[in-house]
């Protein structure tokens, strides 16, 4: 049967049609809009601009819905909408003005759909695994392949930027300021503090870009390996006050064209968590929040 999955997030707007029989599932077709949500939270409310592009957005997905006569749709928000005051109004006045019914889902389901989503492509049995998002970062502990722990703090590379950036990409000044509202964070829960490990598993937007943009600059490497000491190598190359040359302009246009503006501020947060977790090295995982969704809603395996 087919299955059409909207993730409505901090940065984009996604959806997903899978083909799922029994067990297994193959993706067919996606289509994603850089949105930017959590920039529309004025004072914790979502704006009318925020509510109407998403309005825009998911009425434009309802014809691939209507043509391809897809008969299960699911649609779940994290953390742009879940933070918002006016969440549940916002998320009412989408369902009436598009059909799509819009489930908010919790920091803790965010987390438990992320591993359960990237658990098969692990490799390694113990760990700790982050997804850096938009408005909040979701941290997973777990051992023996088995979820032990998760948190979601309120960390969020489209947030950072939102509070802490003045242009397109951020000054050194502003990366100070930014990695010491990170550590503030952590301060705050020892613990996350606490956890150790030497190889993480890292998923969302951010770290698939930095993840390719090491591959560019070093193609012998392992794919999505990321080593941590190359973070803050890449930070600097991008908090210049002088304008880019063509070398990093081209780098910074090829690995990551849809998140010039939050890339920084992302590697930031994973610098300081890796860091904290004394890691050596970050795999990226491209199966997440929605494949963990097919296992445990649609299928019907799976952690919660």
């Amino acid at each position: 049967m087919l299955h059409a999955i909207i993730d409505i997030g901090s940065n984009t707007v996604r959806m997903a049609i899978y083909r799922i029989e029994g067990r297994a599932f193959d993706l067919l077709m996606k289509r994603k809009y850089t949105v930017g949500l959590a920039g529309y939270l004025s004072r914790g409310r979502l704006v009318r601009a925020g509510i109407e592009k998403t309005v825009k957005i998911l009425r434009g997905f309802r014809r691939y819905i209507e043509t391809f006569d897809i008969r299960h749709v699911h649609a779940f928000a994290t953390a742009a909408l879940r933070s918002a005051t006016n969440s549940r109004a916002a998320a009412a006045e989408i369902a009436r003005r598009t059909g799509v019914n819009v489930r908010i889902i919790s920091g803790d389901e965010e987390a438990a759909y992320d591993f359960v989503g990237a658990t098969r492509s692990i490799p390694y049995p113990d760990g700790v695994m982050m997804d850096i998002g938009g408005g909040s970062t979701e941290i997973i502990s777990y051992a023996d392949h088995t979820m032990r722990a998760r948190w979601s703090l309120s960390l969020g590379a489209l947030a950072l930027r939102r509070d802490h950036v003045a242009g397109l990409l951020p000054t050194r000044e502003e990366c100070r300021r930014m990695e010491a509202v990170v550590r503030a964070v952590l301060d705050a829960d020892p613990d996350v503090c606490a956890l150790r490990a030497v190889h993480m598993v890292g998923l969302g937007g951010v770290l698939s870009s930095a993840s390719r943009m090491y591959g560019l600059l070093h193609p012998e490497g392992a794919p999505r390996l990321l080593p941590v000491e190359t973070l803050p190598l890449l930070i600097d190359m991008f908090n210049t006050p002088e304008p880019l040359d063509e070398q990093r302009a081209v780098l910074l246009l090829r690995a990551a064209p849809d998140r010039l503006h939050n890339i920084v501020p992302g590697m930031i947060i994973a610098r300081v968590l890796a860091e904290t977790f004394a890691a050596e090295d970050i795999l990226y995982s491209d199966s997440g929040v929605r494949e963990g969704y097919i296992w445990k809603e649609i299928i019907g395996i799976g952690e919660p």
